[in-house]
């Protein structure tokens, strides 16, 4: 029986999906690629209150990329807006396709003889692995810190605009407008995340030494549904809609949460009612969610996964 949720196959939580997976969940873990917290107040605070478990990847491993990114930038700041040189650098040896590229582009920046790259102190396949997700962490960070800026731009707006038409409380107003829609970052390079983010997980030490499947928890419905397009052997175990969940605040949720987690392991073991095996929402909560719940296996899927002759459980989680 699986005690392990899993978030994947990203390395940065943004706001909407924090709030989502400390709605159904009491706790789980997720892959930084990054050697601490420091950086991520909130997420260090809720590893410190045991509601997130980070699975660091090796110190080692982490300073080679960390190298590397930083070259990367150094290069990229160098021939920002000289498209001529920059296609001319890349014209034999575009980057990302070998180990020693990166050393190759800073020679010829700081024009010094070509050398070979340092070994590495991570396998290689490791390193790229970590190297793709870290790009893609910094890029989901962007993203967000975009979407945030738009958000609290168009509340701006929409309180002018209740002000100028003469409304009494203009602050109320912008308030109670829409929730801003953020993109699902799992729609841009859904295959490469979830290889390179299985491939860490492989490689993670601590993972590694935990014998029971895990659950696999995304709220990314361009992941769910690129593993439900590529596995002929899918199983619905579960597929919800619309259900009541508790308010961050609520006194139930606790227990909530626990009934909630049987309920799916319920679910995973084929066990009780598809209709009724995740508890009802009784009291003032008003919140509700989507979940699905699939069984994935097959020689693509654990390819993928890099988990052999194993049945992976994928759970999608939404509110509403």
């Amino acid at each position: 029986m699986t005690n392990q949720f899993i978030f994947f196959p990203f390395t940065h939580i943004t706001q909407n999906q924090l709030r989502t997976l400390l709605t159904f969940f009491p706790s789980f873990q997720y892959i930084p690629v990054s050697a601490d917290l420091k950086d991520h107040q909130t997420v260090e605070k809720l590893a410190e209150q045991g509601k997130i478990d980070p699975l660091f990847p090796s110190a080692k491993a982490l300073v080679s990329v960390e190298q590397t990114v930083k070259q990367y930038f150094e290069w990229a700041q160098i021939h920002r807006g000289n498209k001529v040189n920059l296609k001319l650098l890349l014209k034999d040896n575009p980057y990302f396709t070998s180990d020693t590229n990166v050393a190759a582009i800073r020679s010829q920046i700081k024009g010094i003889k070509d050398e070979k790259a340092a070994p590495l102190d991570s396998p290689p396949d490791l390193h790229h692995d970590l190297l793709f997700l870290k790009m893609a962490q910094l890029c989901d960070e962007q993203n967000e810190r975009i979407d945030l800026e738009l958000r609290d731009l168009e509340k701006n707006r929409e309180t002018l605009m209740s002000a100028l038409r003469g409304l009494e409380n203009p602050l109320s107003a912008a308030q109670g407008s829409k929730t801003f829609d953020t993109k699902d970052p799992g729609t841009m390079m859904t295959q490469e995340r979830i290889r390179a983010w299985s491939g860490c997980l492989a490689q993670n030490k601590r993972a590694k030494q935990d014998r029971n499947s895990p659950l696999f928890i995304t709220t990314s419905p361009a992941v769910f549904d690129y593993l439900e397009s590529n596995c002929k052997d899918a199983v619905n175990a579960l597929d919800i809609d619309k259900i009541k969940v508790h308010e961050n605040e609520c006194e139930n949720k606790d227990e909530w949460h626990h009934r909630f987690c049987d309920g799916l392991m319920g679910a995973i073991q084929g066990n009780g009612n598809r209709e009724n095996v995740l508890p009802q929402v009784k009291d003032g909560c008003s919140l509700s969610g989507q979940i699905k719940l699939y069984l994935f296996s097959g020689n693509t899927i654990n390819k993928l996964f890099k988990m052999s002759d194993k049945q992976i459980s994928v759970c999608l989680i939404k509110l509403k």
